[in-house]
């Protein structure tokens, strides 16, 4: 049987398609490092300080009923995060059902340490930058919480 063979290449559909779209040289350049939504780089480490109001600002929001200082946010025995040597550190501790996470939900960009036991009852976490990722982490934990404890 023979080899079907493309009509076109690569290179003639790129041409094709090509558009210029000199309008958009109107907006000027764009700093890509701190864009709000877009996940970061694991390079991209933020203030420490920073990411904890970030992370206690999401609590607030949520209307959880927390103790917070200005170094720890605590849900009881079930939650705590700790600004420590320049960085956050997120412990979980969940004494009824497992936690709604796998590994790999530990293991997107901002998360530079983590751990997850092998019952999914215990989390440890370090986050060193804030995205989507690290958002939805602490979202998905604050509903699990709410709805189970």
């Amino acid at each position: 049987m023979a080899k079907k063979k493309l009509s076109k290449g690569f290179e003639d559909l790129f041409s094709q398609n090509e558009t210029d779209l000199s309008f958009l040289d109107a907006y000027g350049k764009t700093n890509l490092e701190n864009v709000p939504g877009l996940p970061e780089s694991s390079q991209n480490h933020q203030n420490t300080d920073e990411l904890f109001d970030a992370i206690l600002r999401l609590f607030k929001s949520e209307k959880v009923s927390m103790k917070s200082t200005k170094k720890k946010i605590s849900l009881g025995k079930f939650l705590l995060v700790h600004k420590k040597n320049n960085q956050i550190e997120i412990n979980i501790n969940s004494e009824r059902l497992s936690l709604p996470l796998v590994q790999s939900d530990l293991m997107s960009p901002g998360f530079s340490d983590s751990h997850l036991s092998e019952d999914s009852m215990n989390c440890s976490v370090i986050i060193d930058s804030w995205g989507i990722a690290t958002k939805n982490f602490i979202s998905r934990i604050i509903e699990f919480y709410k709805n189970n404890y």
